[in-house]
């Protein structure tokens, strides 16, 4: 873990404030300072999926199917758009700002279904809820990666939205 705190000084160093501010840059700030507040989710938590999911590239599909800046799961999407009574579509998806709104929705779901516990949250947001309940995320380096990714985003991100 002091190898995390190591480079990312190291970062500091040699990017300075610019190039953080373009490594970790504020898009949609009106949009997800909104949408922050009506659904309690820090906006350093925010940014950071967006980070680590897109690297905030708009209509961005994976090839397991996730969709949009917050990589959302079709059917994941579906299921937070019924049963906030939003409208649905894939294509929706697609849309920045609807795309942040399903996924921000989806981590203040995890959030409550996990007390809050940061970890059980990401783990469950990228590798799933179920893989999650029965362990199984600690055989997928992805996920363990995901973990160290989004410390260091939200790092910056909390640093960039402080000084904002």
């Amino acid at each position: 873990m002091k190898r995390i705190y190591i480079y990312t000084l190291i970062f500091l160093i040699f990017t300075g404030s610019v190039g953080v501010s373009s490594f970790f840059p504020l898009n949609y700030y009106g949009e997800i300072n909104k949408i922050s507040k009506k659904y309690g989710i820090d906006r350093e938590i925010i940014y950071s999926v967006i980070k680590i999911e897109s690297n905030f590239r708009e209509g961005v599909i994976s090839h397991k199917g996730a969709m949009g800046l917050m990589q959302i799961m079709p059917p994941t999407g579906q299921w937070m758009a019924a049963s906030h009574d939003l409208p649905y579509s894939e294509k929706m998806l697609l849309d920045p700002v609807y795309n942040i709104k399903i996924g921000t929705l989806y981590l203040h779901y995890l959030m409550n279904r996990y007390n809050g516990d940061i970890e059980k949250v990401l783990v469950a947001y990228n590798a799933g809820p179920s893989r999650l309940k029965d362990g199984s995320w600690k055989k997928f380096k992805e996920t363990k990666n995901y973990l160290i990714k989004y410390k260091i985003a939200n790092f910056f991100y909390r640093i960039r939205l402080y000084f904002r």
